[in-house]
């Protein structure tokens, strides 16, 4: 079953040709597939689909799967930082997940500022942060006993345990 939102952002993303990033509703939390390179129509239209889905359905997380994704270069990622925080200011609670070993190590040897962001190793892994009480609260994330959940701060990944 399709979410009433999700076919006016489906309808949004098909009168271009730009390549669309899929999406769908899941529990409360918005989960984007981004299985395309992220040039710039594609991340602008991306973030106004995400966030118009985020408002059309008040959700309180955004999951964004980035696991289709060989490469990001620092410009994508700085495009992509963005989309986070307009989804922040919009109220949902972004989480990054996917990132594959040697775009982590690219990301983090290229300087790439990787602080305040929410990254998980697996879908679950992100939903399960949704679950638990506080998902903003650091005390809360400290306790929680899951090895598949990291903080960013200072620029290097801190594994909550």
């Amino acid at each position: 079953e399709v979410h009433p939102a999700m076919r006016d952002v489906q309808q949004m993303s098909t009168r271009t040709d730009t390549p669309s990033v899929a999406m769908q509703v899941h529990r409360d939390i918005v989960v984007a597939f981004v299985q395309v390179d992220l040039d710039e129509h594609v991340i602008a239209s991306f973030q106004r689909d995400l966030l118009s889905l985020i408002r059309a359905t008040g959700s309180r997380g955004a999951i964004i799967d980035l696991s289709g994704l060989e490469t990001i270069d620092s410009e994508e990622f700085a495009a992509l930082r963005q989309v986070v925080a307009a989804a922040r200011i919009m109220g949902s609670e972004p989480v990054l997940v996917g990132l594959r070993p040697g775009v982590v190590s690219s990301l983090v040897d290229s300087g790439a500022n990787v602080e305040g962001l929410r990254a998980a190793v697996s879908l679950d892994a992100a939903f399960a942060l949704f679950e638990s009480p506080g998902l903003d609260d650091d005390d809360a994330a400290e306790e929680e006993d899951d090895d598949a959940t990291f903080e960013f701060e200072s620029g290097a990944p801190e594994q909550s345990s």
